[in-house]
């Protein structure tokens, strides 16, 4: 087992010892032109919430990618704030459009009884309550 062991450590650093292949100056024109062309289609749109009512917090956030133009927003509360933000990225950086905040309490209330609801539009929807019957496992799923 131990002669296994050197023999495929000292393959591992042998191929980390040889030098790289360089690009060719046609090769890099090429991935250059690839990733122009990448970034000029690009299209996504995604979205997520989580609304616990057990922690009592909420977080949201959605953005949406029009070519080399991304647009979103984000939200929160904590029991303290409650904040907004709005954003832009574009050939002209990052920006932020809106940002809105406002005090709303001392903290967060704890409620052992509430639920957790979490959805996006990559995961899909599902709950959460607190499993008081096992001290050791604090949450379970309760798929919605």
């Amino acid at each position: 087992m131990f002669k296994f062991v050197l023999i495929a450590s000292l393959l591992v650093a042998i191929a980390y010892a040889a030098p790289a292949r360089q690009e060719t100056e046609a090769e890099m024109l090429e991935r250059e032109a690839m990733e122009r062309y990448q970034n000029e289609n690009a299209q996504y749109s995604f979205d997520s919430n989580v609304d616990d009512k057990i922690n009592d917090g909420q977080i949201r956030r959605e953005e949406q990618r029009e070519g080399g133009t991304v647009r979103g927003s984000y939200s929160y509360f904590d029991g303290f704030v409650e904040r907004h933000v709005q954003y832009i990225a574009d050939k002209d950086g990052y920006r932020v459009l809106k940002d809105e905040m406002k005090d709303v309490g001392n903290g967060p209330q704890f409620n052992p009884e509430g639920q957790a609801d979490i959805e996006g539009s990559l995961i899909g929807k599902y709950s959460i309550k607190l499993d008081k019957t096992d001290d050791e496992k604090h949450y379970k799923d309760i798929h919605a």
